[in-house]
């Protein structure tokens, strides 16, 4: 991997130098390309940042296998996209304003939440997600993940302890609400 260096003008050092321009320039990525970590079983691939967008919005993709739920939670100031390129996935969404619905989505199907909608998904069988959220979010995944340069769906989960999810959702934008009751 390459030497880390700072990010949006921050402090954080991520080992993803010259991986994305980290300027609005025309660049393309070949399959399997981008800034990778592996968070508990899952491959998270930005593709895209706020610092190629003018912080307008970044492009990630989510390889995982079947399993359990990713716990409720809020994003106050993110709005996010989850297309279904590959797998079914159940979205669950409360903008507690009297929407809540849970939803497969299977390939080619497309879900949207909203900033301030309380949501959840899971893998029904092994999947890949592109998502879309607004800039600056993708960043998340590596304050919750560990760096890779492996593609695929990780062979080695890694866990993260809590103080490092607390200290991604805290600077990104993310709020854990694992008691949330999710519509069934």
């Amino acid at each position: 991997m390459s030497q880390p260096i700072a990010v949006s003008g921050d402090s954080q050092s991520l080992p993803f130098e010259g991986i994305l321009p980290g300027r609005p320039t025309p660049f393309f990525l070949e399959k399997g390309e981008g800034e990778k970590s592996v968070v508990f079983d899952t491959l998270f691939t930005v593709m895209l940042t706020g610092d190629e967008t003018e912080n307008h919005f970044g492009v990630f993709t989510c390889d995982g296998p079947k399993g359990d739920r990713i716990p409720p939670h809020i994003h106050p100031v993110t709005h996010e996209i989850f297309y279904i390129a590959d797998g079914a996935v159940t979205l669950w969404v409360d903008d507690q304003k009297g929407f809540a619905e849970k939803r497969l989505l299977r390939e080619g199907d497309f879900g949207f939440v909203p900033r301030g909608t309380v949501h959840a998904f899971r893998m029904d069988a092994p999947s890949k997600i592109f998502g879309v959220g607004s800039g600056g979010f993708e960043r998340f995944f590596h304050g919750i993940g560990t760096p890779t340069d492996k593609p695929g769906i990780p062979e080695v989960p890694f866990i993260p302890a809590f103080p490092q999810m607390a200290a991604a959702g805290e600077k990104y934008g993310t709020v854990f609400m694992p008691d949330f009751p999710l519509p069934d």
